[in-house]
């Protein structure tokens, strides 16, 4: 079998090799600076307002456990 270890062995030299040039082209070329321009129209920005917080959440009452803002009532010496 050392046909197949020697052939696997090659496939990956051949990928650690092929890694570690994609990895220096990609740190020792610097990429050409892009600036993107988009246009804005007018008729948005005059239609703008500015944002506010949303308003506070409101309980249902429907929904609100009335024992769960009370202290726990633990009889003395046991514990919960």
């Amino acid at each position: 079998m050392p046909t197949i270890t020697r052939f696997l062995g090659i496939l990956l030299a051949l990928a650690i090799v092929a890694t570690a040039v994609v990895l220096a082209l990609a740190y020792l070329v610097k990429p050409e600076p892009r600036t993107f321009t988009v246009p804005i129209d007018p008729s948005v920005l005059s239609g703008a307002r500015l944002l506010s917080p949303p308003p506070p959440a409101v309980p249902d009452p429907a929904t609100i456990d009335p024992t769960a803002g009370a202290a726990p009532t633990n009889e003395p010496g046991k514990a919960p």
